[in-house]
């Protein structure tokens, strides 16, 4: 029993005295360098491997962080821009609402009914029309009104399954009932075929129209609700030899800077044009 509790202290010995030795050995000679190099070679693709297994969860984290914010960012965007068109009616609105309500006998269009759309391809300066990616499949019609968060686009000319084209309101076919801000004066906006531009060409000489007017939709024909920015006057020429001013004006929408439409539905108006002619019949 004596050798069994002796034999392992002198193995406890013998390997401290040996690695004691080994210890100075390795310390005062370079007897080991090629130990050590060899050694630090066969360690590296584990800590490389090491350092990879504790960098996935880090970079799955971030990626998704990043996904999600993005998703974020472009959901507030969209919201934003639709708050920014639903204002700008609201303002006009409240502005003259009683008035309006007497002169149109509609309320304001539903600013809940609107469709965004991304703009595919803008047309040649002469075309005044854009491609957008809504068409028939996503419940676009032909004459269907369409906004920016700057103000009136135009109106939807032609429908495809996925595609619909919009013609500008300065195309020279488009014409827009609009009125001035300042003073409630109704009229006819026209196209002039020249990019932003658009003219008023009904106006007499004695109208009360300056420069710097502003110009919103007036609701009358209910294409458009009232309140949509239209542009301001820029120009008002007076020449006695003609019946009418010459009235200039530059659009609130400069669609070289924007990418996104909102398509307006009138489903709200129609149905009140209905109630009235019902109404009527009734009464007859």
């Amino acid at each position: 029993m004596s050798r069994t509790l002796v034999s392992p202290f002198y193995q406890f010995c013998l390997l401290l005295v040996l690695s004691v030795a080994l210890l100075i050995l390795d310390n005062k000679t370079d007897l080991f360098q090629p130990v050590r190099t060899i050694g630090s070679i066969v360690r590296q693709p584990f800590e490389l491997g090491a350092r990879i297994q504790s960098g996935i969860p880090v970079a799955a984290e971030l990626f998704q962080d990043k996904t999600a914010l993005q998703e974020k960012s472009r959901n507030l965007e969209v919201e934003n821009m639709v708050l920014r068109v639903q204002i700008q009616q609201y303002e006009a609105v409240r502005q003259e609402n009683q008035r309006l309500s007497r002169l149109l006998s509609i309320p304001a269009q539903n600013p809940g009914e609107f469709l965004l759309a991304n703009i595919k391809t803008q047309g040649a300066p002469y075309n005044q029309q854009i491609v957008i990616d809504q068409g028939f499949e996503s419940g676009v019609y032909v004459g269907q009104p369409a906004v920016s968060d700057k103000g009136v686009v135009g109106q939807v000319t032609e429908v495809g399954f996925q595609r619909s084209v919009v013609m500008l309101t300065s195309h020279v076919t488009q014409g827009l009932p609009v009125q001035v801000v300042r003073n409630g004066l109704l009229t006819i906006g026209v196209g002039t075929g020249i990019p932003g531009q658009v003219r008023l060409p009904y106006l007499e000489l004695e109208a009360d129209i300056r420069v710097g007017d502003e110009l919103v939709t007036s609701g009358v024909g209910g294409l458009f609700a009232a309140g949509y920015p239209v542009g301001t006057v820029t120009e008002v020429l007076k020449d006695t030899t003609l019946p009418f001013l010459q009235v200039s004006v530059r659009t609130a929408v400069n669609m070289g800077y924007i990418k996104n439409i909102i398509l307006l539905w009138t489903s709200a108006l129609d149905q009140i044009e209905e109630s009235g002619q019902e109404e009527g019949d009734d009464g007859e």
